[in-house]
């Protein structure tokens, strides 16, 4: 029996997506054709981790400004008695430097919705200079070689047919190529693809309109046949840097020869209750998700009741420490000193929530986990702002064999660089976004380097295997969407769908974002502890609908039925055997 949720029920004041419920496997992504594709796989014979492989393929096709193979992921996986992260990141041309962006002088870009200094040209945000070298095939190949069970053609197959025989945009599609249509009429080869005779592909019921891809049909056969190599040392690696050199870019051959993928065996894994979290380590947003959840265990969220005003007060409070330990802290590991231990120790997470009095400071301080570290630093830079990037997507999978599987797949921002390579229809990421472009900083660009971003794909496991796989899309929003995600299944022991649903906050601005349905007697006593409120009705549409990360979610229960949950304002949806 499975059910899938793309019934929409409408109460008094709310709009929800049914539950889906199955007894074998769930698959839930941000597209009905994506999810599709993850359960023909395992209609087939293929597991969780062929299952999520299939859908990231698939979202390329039907969500291209989201998430391409031209971008980067992170696979958080639980397979058998093995259990990890293969991280696909994006890092720098060896040929960039520091200076490589000619600054204007604006402290910000503004409008756009990226909060480091401004770039002349926004060299920085999109065009050829904006791409750093796209991970996530290596990450899906060395995936699939460690856990996959049917044969990688098998698992590319459902993309290619969407690619060559075409599909029909969702209404979310046309939303989002409607909000990026500068970037449509201002790159040739994008607008080519994705805007064919001019105009965007709407159709109608008696003759609806396909979105055809041949050129990236072709580019993912070559890589079901060749692999990993194919990509990056083949014939896919001589098309793209010969357009990115031939428009002024910098990524060469070499970049993409000597990429590798990582593999962390358990990943970055913290306690929560009664289960252990797993997220990814390294430059990525997993451990301020720790650390907020760290935070957060000190308090009893059950006793203080969902969403009260102590309650709230305590998460907003965590949530803003952890920030701050994030912008003064984080960025590449490899070129930079980072105190993992004393950031993660209970003793400092001690001390940390001993902060939490009942009026918030005027300014959330960083703090010092040196001292549990027992050492001072190697190295020291002068902090880094992070900003927001919306061109993310995300699969959840959990198969008939408790194999679960979180994968965050991006491209950046919407449309990523805005490029597409001739003869290989992929639209490229636009990494060096996340990078502050003022040289010497924390984050700041150099030759190679790694850039902080914002995912934060999880596992929950408890004594009897994968309890809950949880992902969000949203930037900045994803891991203050993660933890209460969380937290509402393992505190308040909500299903999927009601946890999605449920009124969230985010914190990651400088104003707390709460949505209109919060109780308004809430609202009020917390600003009156001095919380900065927002309340996030249509009047403040820049992030469009997902004002606070866009969810989906598996749970798992006691007695083995699968849950799946997707966010409501999205075409995101859940579906199962």
């Amino acid at each position: 029996m499975h059910q899938s949720n793309n019934i929409l029920t409408r109460s008094v004041s709310t709009l929800s997506k049914s539950e889906a419920v199955a007894s074998e496997a769930m698959v839930v992504t941000k597209h009905p054709l994506a999810t599709e594709a993850g359960l023909e796989v395992l209609r087939a014979g293929g597991n969780a981790m062929d299952a999520a492989i299939a859908c990231c393929f698939a979202t390329g096709v039907v969500e291209p400004n989201s998430a391409t193979i031209g971008g980067g992921g992170y696979i958080v996986y639980q397979m058998g008695d093995s259990g990890g992260v293969i991280g696909g990141h994006m890092p720098a041309s060896m040929q960039c430097a520091p200076d490589m962006f000619k600054l204007t002088g604006k402290e910000s870009t503004g409008s756009i919705g990226f909060g480091w200094a401004e770039v002349e040209g926004n060299a920085n945000l999109e065009g050829y200079l904006s791409i750093n070298i796209p991970g996530v095939v290596s990450a899906m190949c060395e995936s699939h070689k460690l856990f996959g069970r049917m044969p990688f053609t098998d698992v590319v197959a459902p993309a290619i047919k969407l690619a060559k025989e075409g599909f029909s945009p969702h209404w979310h599609n046309l939303y989002a190529f409607g909000l990026l249509a500068d970037m449509l009429f201002k790159y040739e080869e994008l607008g080519r693809i994705f805007m064919p005779n001019g105009a965007m592909p709407i159709g109608d019921k008696t003759y609806p309109a396909l979105l055809k891809q041949p050129d990236l049909a072709q580019t993912m056969e070559y890589i079901a046949t060749e692999g990993s190599k194919g990509f990056y040392e083949g014939d896919i690696a001589a098309l793209i840097v010969k357009d990115i050199k031939k428009n002024g870019g910098v990524i060469s051959r070499e970049d993409f020869a000597t990429y590798k993928s990582f593999i962390w065996d358990k990943g970055l894994e913290v306690p929560y209750r009664d289960t252990i979290v797993r997220v990814p380590p390294h430059a990525t947003a997993g451990i301020t998700s720790a650390m907020t959840l760290r935070l957060m265990d000190q308090f009893d969220f059950s006793s203080a009741g969902h969403n009260s005003e102590y309650a709230l007060h305590t998460y907003i409070s965590a949530a803003r420490l952890a920030y701050a330990d994030r912008y003064e802290y984080l960025g590449d590991p490899e070129t930079i000193d980072i105190p993992w231990k004393g950031l993660l120790s209970e003793e400092y997470s001690q001390r940390r929530f001993k902060e939490i009095k009942e009026l918030v400071p005027k300014n959330w301080n960083p703090g010092d986990p040196w001292v549990e570290e027992g050492r001072e630093p190697l190295t020291k830079f002068a902090a880094s702002t992070p900003i927001l990037d919306d061109g993310t997507t995300h699969i959840c999978v959990i198969d008939k064999d408790s194999n679960g599987v979180s994968f965050t797949n991006t491209v950046g921002s919407g449309f990523g660089s805005g490029v597409v390579p001739k003869g290989t229809g992929i639209v490229m990421n636009n990494g060096m976004s996340w990078f502050d472009p003022i040289p010497g900083r924390i984050n700041s660009i150099l030759p190679g380097r790694w850039p902080l971003n914002n995912a934060s794909p999880a596992l929950v496991l408890n004594s009897r295997g994968v309890l809950m796989s949880v992902g969000v899309t949203g930037g900045r929003r994803i891991t203050n969407a993660v933890t209460q995600l969380i937290s509402n299944v393992i505190d308040f022991e909500m299903g999927p769908q009601t946890a999605i649903d449920s009124p969230r906050v985010d914190c990651s601005s400088p104003f707390t974002s709460v949505p209109p349905e919060l109780d308004e007697n809430v609202r009020r006593e917390l600003e009156k502890r001095g919380h900065k409120l927002r309340v996030m009705g249509p009047e403040y549409p820049v992030t469009g609908f997902a004002n606070f990360g866009s969810p989906i979610a598996i749970v798992k229960s006691g007695s083995g039925q699968l849950y799946g949950g997707a966010d409501i304002f999205h075409s995101a949806h859940a579906e199962g055997i």
